[in-house]
């Protein structure tokens, strides 16, 4: 293939852990033998890829988006001299055109964590002022089975809730103009705790952000995450009293039609290494990781003969009348598991104690089935159902994988299966960020606070070509890092912080913004609330709405 560009950008340098000298060594750009960008059909390095950061002064085109220090650019090494090619000396062109603005105005969206019924009741009945005008319920399982007419949502995550007073309050949120979504998935249905422990927190040496959890409840010694302790509670903390059954894992429901279908269509498309299905790993059964020889019990309720829970969320949907469906997948410990080794150009091959970068291609491919499924069921069952997916703030950023979270996915799967992306919403989870520089945890050097991360992060979906991509806010406390080991590198949703997202950043994506969580807290007088999110988000993507100026009801 032609020359392409494998030098490394600021998050890849800081991730390779290596001395000065060695970056020093490592980092090259352009030279005046190197070929221009354009020559080799690479022009979109000086354009879509080009460094937005100041800390370099010449712009040599880069594979990804990133910036390297203009005192490591001078002197390429020879093994980097025909993988870097030269742009132009003019300056980087002008940021990409925002997105039109909808001509019904954008969507003001809202997570609600069902809880009781009461939350939900209290929204419909104020349906015509509320905020919002979409309302996403969360979650359902993955594993869900739902048989066609049976009016009861046992087994479907929504256990304790009645069938007929869900479908009652989503007409009157319909009827009001609120849109409902049902959203399947969420952190503890893709967090598998055995071998996210293992491989994704555990995976990457013993100086990783999450490895304190290893510490203190396994002594340091992964062999000592077991079952008893939820395998050192990587998923969640002592505190939320959660057991094993609390969590769940997407299943890959094999011999059913529709899936076979999904899958034909994957296999049909994607490149090397071809997709590894694993359909042995079953939810509820038990498994055998080939790595350390460790059979442990899988997340999730084993399927009953024949279903497949993508058709039957789809059935579910349709028959509590909701608007759409979304697909919360945040498996991160799939990709670590399936991880396959991406050495940088002219990097030397591994030797037995590789230490990345990786590429994800195995969980590109089980997402891109389960978006699949999901669309040919709503094709069959429901046609004009929306679909939506939550996405990762890494989701659409290329270049180097270092692993440990879901970054690139979105990415990959836009220019393998764009397809399946096709008016698909995106909430995009710009929050639970950490400005923890021990671990490089902010993009780059110029972007470690909240308002900045959520602006790059926004910028690299833009650059990706998702147009539909919705900015995501968390009220409260967030959840990573965490409140007991990592609080001051906490990133809260201030007041300051939100005027500053909806002006620098909301502005430009005039397609939508949601929050997490409606009836979440706020920890002190500083934060935003979910009204104030709400009302904010709804000023800038239908101004002149009065829904605008709304309020959420108060439970008592």
């Amino acid at each position: 293939s032609k020359a392409t560009v494998s030098v490394l950008n600021c998050y890849d340098i800081h991730m390779m852990k290596t001395s000065l000298l060695s970056l020093l060594a490592l980092a090259g750009a352009a030279n005046a033998a190197a070929p221009t960008c354009a020559s080799i059909g690479k022009a979109d390095f000086c354009t879509q890829f080009a460094c937005e950061s100041t800390c370099r002064g010449f712009p040599p085109g880069f594979g990804t988006a990133g910036c390297v220090d203009a005192t490591n650019c001078a002197n390429p090494p020879s093994w980097a001299a025909s993988s870097v090619c030269s742009c132009s000396s003019a300056p980087p062109g002008p940021s990409p055109t925002p997105a039109p603005r909808p001509t019904e105005g954008g969507v003001v969206g809202g997570y609600l964590l069902l809880k009781n019924i009461g939350q939900l009741q209290a929204l419909a009945a104020n349906s015509e002022t509320i905020p919002f005008t979409r309302v996403y319920l969360a979650f359902l399982s993955p594993t869900l089975q739902y048989v066609a007419g049976s009016k009861t949502l046992k087994n479907t995550g929504l256990d304790d809730f009645e069938f007929e007073a869900m479908q009652k309050a989503v007409g009157a949120l319909t009827k009001g103009g609120v849109e409902v979504f049902l959203s399947m998935g969420g952190w503890n249905a893709g967090c598998n705790p055995y071998f996210y422990a293992r491989y994704s927190v555990g995976g990457y040496g013993t100086h990783t952000p999450n490895y304190w959890e290893i510490e203190q409840y396994g002594g340091g010694d992964l062999n000592n995450c077991v079952e008893s302790n939820q395998f050192c509670y990587v998923c969640e903390p002592p505190s939320e009293n959660t057991t094993l059954a609390s969590f769940d894992m997407f299943p890959t429901p094999a011999g059913h039609a529709t899936w076979e279908q999904a899958k034909a269509y994957v296999q049909g498309k994607s490149p090397s290494p071809a997709p590894a299905w694993n359909e042995d790993m079953v939810p509820g059964g038990k498994y055998t990781d080939s790595k350390t020889g460790v059979t442990v019990t899988l997340p999730g309720r084993p399927l009953a003969a024949g279903r497949n829970p993508y058709q039957d969320f789809v059935q579910l949907a349709k028959e509590l009348g909701v608007s759409g469906i979304d697909l919360d997948y945040e498996e991160m410990w799939h990709a670590d598991y399936f991880k396959v080794e991406a050495p940088m150009k002219g990097q030397k091959p591994a030797t037995g104690d590789y230490k990345g970068p990786w590429k994800l291609p195995q969980t590109v491919y089980k997402y891109a089935a389960i978006a699949k499924d999901l669309q040919l069921n709503i094709a069959a069952i429901a046609p004009g159902m929306k679909l939506g997916t939550a996405s990762a703030a890494v989701g659409a950023w290329g270049g180097s994988w270092w692993g440990g979270n879901l970054k690139g996915l979105w990415f990959e799967l836009k220019q393998t299966f764009p397809e399946v992306l096709e008016g698909m919403d995106l909430n995009v989870m710009t929050y639970d960020l950490s400005s923890n520089e021990e671990f490089h945890e902010c993009p780059d050097k110029d972007h470690c606070p909240l308002a900045d991360q959520v602006d790059f992060f926004m910028s690299t979906y833009t650059k990706a070509n998702m147009g539909n991509a919705f900015v995501g806010y968390e009220i409260g406390q967030p959840a990573y890092p965490s409140p007991v080991h990592d609080k001051q590198n906490q990133l809260p949703l201030t007041k300051t912080a939100l005027a500053t997202i909806i002006e620098k950043t909301q502005n430009n994506f005039p397609f939508g913004g949601f929050l997490w969580e409606i009836f979440k807290p706020a920890v002190d007088a500083s934060q935003a609330t979910p009204q104030d999110v709400a009302q904010a988000i709804c000023n800038s993507v239908r101004p002149g709405d009065k829904r605008c100026t709304g309020t959420i009801p108060q439970l008592y």
